[in-house]
Formats: structure tokens, sequence, C-alpha cells
């Protein structure tokens, strides 16, 4: 388990200057089937801790899907290292990682009881595992029923009882929550957090900046195939020398001046309050003493700093608003209340 620093907490797996190209078509007069190395990741250094949960974002097209393919063992490195705690084959590396691709078909003959024993006898599992993950998952009351009547949300829960197959310790998750309903949802995230706090590390995507905002330890963003900031937000937030933002409210009259290097904005009032800022810093953090500074004759309702989320650390890494990376805003469970 990890002790509560990043920094001490057990390497699960670690890439070392990892780099993977996809070969790209580039005819020529007298080779037509020439090939050249296209897009991929290049020179990625990371290391995976022991129950944490590790959220991989960037636009699209930034290597995020590679990079999981690269740590599952499925895409061969073309320079660097990828190891892996306790295993030193790649057999070994794929019984202790779990991988859920982005979107799996789940087509042909069967039911999602047939698919999971199945999978138990080509990994030597339990067939009664693989029952009680279906459980897990949500889909016992489903089992007997045909592949072809499973709505997107319920392929994307088998997908995720296949990965959970033999108690992974590491869990690659590609967009896990498409076309999940809120319920299942919630349920996910849950799960997700039992596993971490029981040891398990896990990495997971998705284009829902909030869901992983709720999930997320630490931060994987990526851009162009590279790595462009990693760590906890408020370390990333830091390093790309974004503004420290405090938000205040309060009864009575305002503070008269908050100081040449705060800029003031007002902000929607809570219930029974008669005014309400964002207070963000041109430099340094609100410390303890910078929040006293604002006046101890000042009725507070609120006084609380503001991370600047994921959505603008995203802008500030990459140069790109939100909606030209791809991504959005809301999960389902938001834009349904």
């Amino acid at each position: 388990m990890k002790d509560g620093v990043y920094g001490r907490a057990r390497a699960m797996l670690e890439l070392r200057a990892a780099t993977f190209r996809y070969p790209v078509r580039r005819p020529r007069r007298f080779r037509p089937w020439a090939t050249a190395l296209g897009p991929g990741i290049r020179g990625i250094d990371l290391t995976l801790s022991k129950g944490t949960i590790l959220g991989l974002v960037g636009p699209n097209g930034a290597g995020k899907s590679t990079l999981m393919q690269v740590m599952a063992n499925i895409l061969p490195l073309e320079d660097g290292t990828l190891s892996v705690e306790g295993a030193t084959t790649i057999e070994a590396c794929r019984a202790i990682i779990g991988y859920m691709p982005e979107r799996v078909t789940w087509n042909g003959p069967g039911n999602a009881k047939q698919a999971i024993e199945r999978l138990c006898i080509m990994r030597g599992i339990p067939k009664s595992n693989g029952l009680e993950l279906l459980d897990l998952v949500g889909l016992g009351n489903r089992a007997l029923d045909d592949l072809s009547t499973f709505s997107q949300g319920m392929k994307q829960r088998l997908s995720l009882a296949a990965a959970l197959l033999g108690e992974p310790e590491i869990l690659l998750l590609d967009e896990p929550l498409n076309g999940l309903d809120p319920v299942a949802q919630s349920a996910f995230r849950t799960l997700l957090r039992q596993l971490a706090d029981q040891g398990s590390s896990v990495v997971i995507s998705s284009h829902t900046l909030t869901d992983l905002e709720r999930l997320a330890d630490q931060f994987l963003l990526m851009h162009q195939g590279r790595i462009v900031a990693n760590g906890p937000l408020r370390e990333i937030e830091r390093d790309l020398g974004l503004r420290a933002t405090l938000e205040i409210g309060g009864l009575g009259q305002p503070p008269k001046s908050f100081g040449k290097d705060i800029e003031a904005k007002e902000i929607p009032l809570h219930d029974g309050e008669e005014w309400a800022y964002h207070l963000h810093l041109a430099t340094g953090e609100w410390t303890t003493q910078r929040r006293g500074e604002l006046g101890p004759e000042v009725t507070f309702t609120r006084l609380k700093p503001v991370q600047a989320g994921l959505e603008t650390v995203i802008s500030a890494a990459t140069g790109l608003d939100i909606e030209d990376a791809g991504f959005s805003i809301l999960s389902e469970v938001d834009s349904d209340a």
C-alpha cells in the first residue's frame, strides 16, 4: 500500500524513454510498399505507484491509447524499457495487468456467462470467479441474455469484468465510462476507489473531465505523443504558473481593497450572502497569512482556495481550447441533473 507520499509509494510499473511509432505508408516510385515511422509516443518516462489512480488526459490523437497498449505489452517498444514489478517475461506482465480497450464489440453467438467462462478457461481461472465478476459489474441478472441484446453500457461492463479476471494488480482502462448510465458511473467510481485502496494501480483515460477530477490521485497530460505534465493536480497547476485563486463570500461591506497584486472577479452569491468574489493572485500561493490579510473585521461566509481544474490545466499546457481538444466538461451525471 502507498504510505501517503507519492514519491515513496512502491513502483508497480515503470517506463523509461519509451518510444513506439506506427508505420505509415510512404510509397516511392520504385518502392510502392515503403513505409515510414509516423505518430505514436516518444520518450515517455512514467512511474505507476501502487494504490494510485492515474488520470490519463490529452487531446484527440495525443497518444493515450497507444501508451496504454504499450503498458499492456500489446505494442512492442521501438526504444526504451518497460518494467513491471514481479514480472520478467511478457506472459508474466500480462498476468499482472488487466486491460480494458475503449470499445469491444462482443459480437457473435452466446451470452455473457459463456463469454466470461471462455476467458476463464483460456486464463486458467475458475469459472466461478468469472460469474462473481459479472455480479460485481451489475450483469448477474443478464448473464444468460444473448450478447446481441446488450447495449453499449452493458458491453462496457462485460469488458470491465474481463479486465478484472485474475485479480490484476494493474488496471488499464481506456474510456471505461462510455455508455454507462449515471447510476452505473457512480458505482464504477466507487469500485475503482475500493480497488485502489486495496493496493491496485489504476490508469484511466476519459474525455469527461469531471469524471477524472473525481477519481484520480495524479494526472498524466499528453500532447503530440509526449508527456507535458505529470503529478497531483495542484503541483501541475503550480508548475504551469497558473494563478492561485481564492473563493470568498460574506456579509456587510466587502474589503475596500484586496491589494495591488490581486485581481477580484464577482461570482454568484450563495443564499444569505451580500457579496462574493474570486481573488486571483498575480504570483505566489494563498497562504494562511495572506488569507488573514484580507481583514479581521470582515464577516466571511466562505473562504477557500479553488483549484484551476483540468479544463484550465489542459488549455494552459497545450494551448488548445477544450472543445478543440475533443473533451466534454460534464459527465452524464452532471448533464442529466
